[in-house]
């Protein structure tokens, strides 16, 4: 799949940078407000359909963004509190799979917003005697260290990366780390950690992306002309593949 266009001396996108997607499954995506974070998602899912169109894909959007309402109708897409059943459903067949030893067809994650999840569940976990938040927070880490050879992945966008946010040093096993917009010093140590990011003006989808085995790359998403199109057509392909995979009849009843 193509992740991103490398920026040419002129400053537009030219190269495009395209990985194998079953090498690379784990994504961040790290940006503050108006860096261009949801503009790249929608590029990044678009792009991940149109080279597997069989693709399982799970999406939990936390805040529940006006950027994915187009999913409204598609059973695998999740907002607000259940999210929560989303991770957890989407984690048991990863578990599934480990179990028995079954290397199903691609399947991601992305999780829209992860910091006020978490955030979220643990308010929740002390007035209602819970543990949502470490069931989720393991799972993350399990599926990120394990899923590698069973063809699962996550893609987790947040505006800050904290290694608080992954437990046992999960945030290590992300193979592709993307960070837009103007990044704090701090951040940029935390993401790419031993690489030089120079300290300049970058435009809304632009940044750097550091991929296991590649020395890092400034990238740019490029402006989807018609959006409104490229949306229907990711639609589209999620409705098609639940139908030819059948994938309502395999859901995984949570205990």
């Amino acid at each position: 799949m193509i992740y991103g266009y490398s920026i040419g001396a002129d400053g537009n996108p030219s190269a495009p940078i395209k990985l194998n997607n079953d090498d690379y499954p784990h994504m961040l995506i790290t940006g503050g407000t108006g860096s261009g974070k949801s503009y790249a998602l929608q590029f990044l899912l678009g792009s991940i359909l149109h080279s597997q169109k069989d693709a399982e894909i799970f999406i939990c959007d936390f805040k529940n963004s006006a950027d994915f309402h187009y999913l409204d109708g598609y059973p695998f897409y999740y907002t607000g509190d259940s999210c929560y059943e989303g991770i957890m459903e989407y984690y048991a067949r990863f578990d599934k799979s480990r179990k028995e030893g079954i290397t199903t067809r691609k399947r991601v994650l992305i999780i829209d917003e992860y910091p006020g999840l978490l955030m979220y569940l643990g308010f929740k976990d002390k007035d209602e005697k819970t543990k949502k938040a470490n069931e989720v927070s393991i799972a993350i880490a399990s599926i990120l260290s394990l899923a590698r050879e069973l063809r699962h992945g996550i893609w987790v966008i947040t505006q800050r990366a904290d290694a608080s946010l992954f437990s046992n040093g999960a945030r290590d096993n992300f193979t592709v780390v993307i960070g837009l917009g103007r990044l704090s010093k701090e951040q940029k140590g935390m993401i790419f950690f031993g690489e030089e990011i120079p300290n300049e003006p970058l435009r809304r989808g632009e940044g750097y992306l550091l991929a296991d085995g590649l020395g890092i790359k400034k990238v740019k998403y490029p402006q989807i002309a018609d959006i409104a199109d490229w949306k229907w057509h990711i639609y589209d392909i999620l409705m098609r593949s639940l139908e030819q995979n059948n994938d309502l009849s395999q859901s995984t009843p949570l205990a």
